[in-house]
């Protein structure tokens, strides 16, 4: 392996007498990030490269970056990096840790940001995606603690992708490898908790909140130094979005508004819950003429320690927003002003039954998938697909 000043690897170097590294393309945390060659499978990969300084706190790197291996690489998720493999190669007396990862194509959205705010559209559906993924990661007991837009992936065809879980915090105390007194993430998108050492999933959802405002307005809620940020985000209120931007939702507004709050407690209750509020608002404001599939919908079904050994057949029970009858005529015109039916809102709430089997061995936080059970396509499009995130009874939330 061939090393370069400071012991940084260079282009040409190969890792473990299989990864050749041809070009760096970033850093991430803990390490430099290049492109790479896997000749066993004959396929471009993305290698992060922690570089060994003889140093005491190296050990502790290599056991973060061995941690974000763990962790990524059991999560299953399209808006979440797949980790392929991860190992450990000493050259010349220096050490050298690698994740090796897929390799996305696409821009940092701190890249993307360099050109200033983002379209609305554009803004919810990055947002969705890394909402998705986070609901995913919360599930699983994992807090990613680094949500910034350097750590989002923004895809050729405008699906987002979260990467770096380098310093995901697990409920799994065999993982919590956290210094006393050492900071920990990026100060402008970090929740006011996390500068006390306090922090759980819902400190993801204030990071996705800053972020929303910088893709709504083009800068973060607060800028300045470390110190200043830190004061900002615990006892300060960011400007309010409709006086940067007079064409944001209110509701847009309303959902970032509660993300930033201070007290954990008056945020969403998950990422779940934000991702299809963000759905629902990109379907109200900026819908399209052509026909397009339904958004995913998320539910949660608690079942037995029983049926979620052996499995079983169950009941689940959806309420869906319909056309209101009374105000809605067939022509597809509505004139719901005034309407006690749906109190002139145009629509009504149905619930609708829907026979689930659930498969023995189900684990809380693994998810179902129902096609054709998801929100409605626009103009026509398929329905989307119904996801049941599980639950077994008797078992506590992870955070």
């Amino acid at each position: 392996m061939a090393a370069g000043r400071g012991g940084v690897v260079q282009a040409g170097a190969v890792l473990d007498g299989r990864y050749r590294l041809i070009e760096p393309i970033g850093a991430g945390g803990f390490g430099q990030v290049w492109k790479a060659h896997d000749p066993k499978v004959d396929r471009l990969v993305a290698v992060k490269v922690l570089t060994g300084d003889g140093s005491a706190d190296n050990d502790r790197q290599v056991a973060r970056f061995a941690r974000e291996a763990a962790v990524a690489g059991g999560l299953s998720h399209p808006n979440i990096v797949t980790v392929h493999d991860f190992g450990s190669a000493l050259q010349n007396g220096r050490q050298y840790a690698y994740l090796v990862m897929e390799l996305l194509r696409g821009k940092p959205l701190s890249v993307v940001l360099e050109g200033g705010r983002l379209p609305l559209p554009e803004v919810l559906r990055t947002a969705a995606c890394v909402a998705d993924a986070l609901g995913t990661a919360h599930q699983a007991g994992l807090t990613h603690r680094d949500i910034k837009p350097s750590n989002i992936i923004v895809r050729p065809n405008g699906t987002a992708t979260v990467v770096d879980f380098g310093i995901t915090k697990s409920s799994d105390a065999r993982h919590d490898i956290t210094t006393s007194g050492v900071l920990i993430g990026t100060p402008a998108y970090m929740a006011p908790e996390c500068f006390n050492g306090s922090f759980d999933h819902r400190s993801d959802l204030y990071s996705l909140g800053c972020m929303l405002y910088e893709m709504i307005t083009g800068h973060p809620p607060f800028t300045g130094t470390s110190w200043h940020l830190i004061n900002q985000h615990l006892n300060k209120q960011p400007a309010p979005l409709l006086k940067l931007r007079l064409d944001t939702p209110s509701e847009l507004a309303a959902l970032v508004t509660r993300l930033l709050a201070k007290d954990p407690a008056d945020r969403l209750a998950d990422a779940f819950e934000a991702m299809l509020a963000l759905r629902e608002i990109d379907r109200r404001y900026f819908d399209e003429d052509l026909p397009t599939r339904g958004p995913d919908r998320y539910v949660r079904s608690a079942v037995s320690p029983r049926i979620a050994t052996f499995g079983a057949v169950t009941q689940l029970l959806l309420t869906d927003r319909k056309p209101c009858p009374a105000c809605a005529p067939t022509s597809g015109a509505h004139n719901s002003e005034g309407c006690e039916s749906c109190q002139g809102t145009g629509e009504v709430s149905a619930e609708t039954a829907h026979r689930i089997r659930i498969p023995p061995g189900v684990r809380t936080g693994q998810r179902l998938r129902l096609k054709g059970l998801g929100w409605p396509g626009r103009n026509g499009g398929d329905a989307g697909d119904l996801f049941v995130v599980v639950r077994i009874e008797g078992e506590a939330r992870s955070a």
